[in-house]
């Protein structure tokens, strides 16, 4: 791979070269085409544990996919490459299941939901070094509400961003993810609960001016029908941090600002 620059850019083919922008290193790259021939991979018996391989990373693919929409509510707050994080954990939770057969092994997240907070989706301004804890969360015995309580809560020391902010919100996110499994009939991946693919929410303070005084935020995301209470499914939730250079009472107040996100706790 090399980076293409001079005074001709250009994404595209030319013959067994292609080239594209790279939205995470914001450049321009210059690479080889290559890989084996489609109908070789296809048919071949040589190929057959790749032919596994690619078919359990569409499976992986799936349930990273569901799991980024999840999230899309605070997006904007995702940097670099966290898509092949998800990927990769997908992959490493797949290959815990002992029951399946090599190529239609499941994805069963729901069996390792402490794994999840792990993942980082913001390379530059990692969550844990962004918002200073302590913060408490807690899920209503009726399985609908996730509130998240910040107690004495002084921005001017808790959000440590490395410029300066006026201003600054909270947001809140919950959603359920299904675990991927094989269907054999169809012949393809599918969530194992096929309605959690639009089941999030999300609960967003207002802008706040940066401060050393202390305030309390809480805030509560609900679904609108309790939590599915079922092998398969867990509910995740996530909290993002936004800041703002302008202050309060600016007119040109971004109505989103930049910050950061974590999934912070899994709930079975």
């Amino acid at each position: 791979m090399a980076e293409l620059k001079g005074p001709i850019i250009f994404t595209g083919s030319i013959g067994d070269l292609r080239a594209y922008y790279d939205k995470a290193l914001k450049r321009y790259v210059l690479s080889n085409k290559g890989g084996a021939n489609k109908d070789l991979i296809k048919k071949s018996p040589k190929l057959v544990r790749q032919r596994e391989n690619m078919n359990e990373f569409k499976g992986c693919s799936k349930w990273a996919s569901q799991l980024r929409r999840a999230l899309d509510a605070i997006s904007h707050l995702r940097c670099g490459y966290y898509f092949s994080k998800i990927l990769a954990m997908g992959k490493f939770i797949q290959k815990q299941d002992s029951q399946g057969v090599k190529g239609t092994r499941s994805i069963l997240s729901s069996n390792f939901p402490t794994m999840l907070p792990s993942l980082v989706f913001n390379i530059l301004h990692p969550f844990d070094q962004v918002l200073s804890p302590p913060y408490e969360l807690f899920f209503s015995e009726d399985k609908t509400t996730v509130t998240l309580k910040l107690l004495d809560f002084r921005s001017f020391s808790r959000i440590n961003w490395p410029s300066t902010y006026q201003s600054y919100r909270i947001s809140l996110v919950i959603a359920q993810q299904s675990d991927f499994v094989w269907n054999a009939v169809d012949r393809e991946y599918q969530p194992l609960v096929k309605s959690l693919a639009n089941s999030s929410a999300i609960s967003s303070s207002e802008w706040k001016q940066r401060s050393a005084e202390p305030e309390e935020i809480i805030l509560s995301a609900s679904f609108s029908q309790p939590a599915l209470q079922q092998p398969g499914t867990i509910v995740i939730v996530a909290i993002g941090v936004e800041v703002s250079a302008y202050p309060l009472n600016s007119s040109v107040l971004n109505a989103t600002g930049t910050g950061t996100m974590k999934i912070v706790e899994c709930y079975c």
